[in-house]
């Protein structure tokens, strides 16, 4: 019996993984597959070009609703907020769950698979996470070149390092001297966003799933920001082994906000 179960297990598995994202597609996409402990399967496909989400949204997606006080989006007639509109899909599957029901969960990108059993709150975290930098929000936005390099279940000194990364390859690009202290603005923007979207989450959901997902990449951002000088002075210590094992000074302790 536990044989035939396994076997139709697989079977709704692989019909789930249809389409899957493929290398070399010309648009960018990454699926989330979640199983239930009730054995009930979702999938979620986040394509880095979609177009706006419409059609009938509910009412808490409209963007005066418990607008972002820094929201640079006008409050036009049936105007709704982006990020909101593209969470939809994921509140009205998840709204019922506690945030600490066990979930298998599957992440498929062109690179490279990621396999985790968690709790609903962590699994809706990292969904959330992507799902919100490529999307059509001009603030969250600024996080969407964390989703090129999308890490789903990463440590806090993975997400300083690639948001640190991120930053300064940022500044080298744009031609902006290199340095840590444009992160506070970028933190607080997020942070004043997370405050507002809590209020619109919550007209929203019926137990507490999304809304402690939405406090989860809260934390982890204001985690990040409050550690990013302790995290720095860990990672430091990467470079300054040399190849042949001697220890060097690769790299200088006061620099530009190191």
């Amino acid at each position: 019996m536990k044989n035939v179960q396994t076997h139709r297990d697989n079977k709704a598995t692989n019909a789930l993984k249809r389409g899957l994202p493929v290398p070399g597609a010309s648009s960018k996409k990454v699926t989330y597959l979640f199983r239930l402990e009730s054995g009930v399967e979702h999938r979620f496909d986040v394509d880095f070009d979609r177009p706006p989400a419409g059609g009938d949204l509910p009412e808490w997606t409209r963007l005066e609703v418990d607008k972002c006080p820094h929201c640079p989006l006008s409050n036009v007639p049936a105007a709704h907020c982006p990020a909101a509109a593209d969470l939809v899909p994921l509140v009205e599957k998840f709204s019922a769950l506690s945030s600490i029901d066990r979930i298998d969960v599957l992440v498929v990108t062109p690179e490279y698979e990621a396999r985790k059993r968690t709790d609903t709150q962590t699994a809706l975290s990292a969904l959330m996470g992507l799902i919100l930098a490529t999307g059509a929000c001009p603030i969250l936005g600024k996080m969407r070149p964390l989703a090129h390099m999308h890490m789903p279940f990463s440590t806090a000194t993975e997400r300083v390092y690639r948001i640190v990364s991120m930053h300064l390859f940022g500044c080298f690009l744009r031609g902006e001297p290199a340095g840590l202290h444009g992160l506070d603005g970028f933190f607080s923007d997020i942070d004043r966003l997370n405050h507002a979207f809590f209020g619109r989450l919550n007209r929203a959901v019926r137990r507490d799933a999304s809304i402690n997902a939405l406090l989860s990449l809260h934390s982890r951002s204001m985690l990040a920001s409050m550690s990013i000088k302790p995290e720095m002075e860990n990672i430091r210590s990467w470079f300054q082994q040399t190849p042949a094992g001697d220890p060097g000074e690769l790299v200088p302790r006061h620099g530009n906000g190191a």
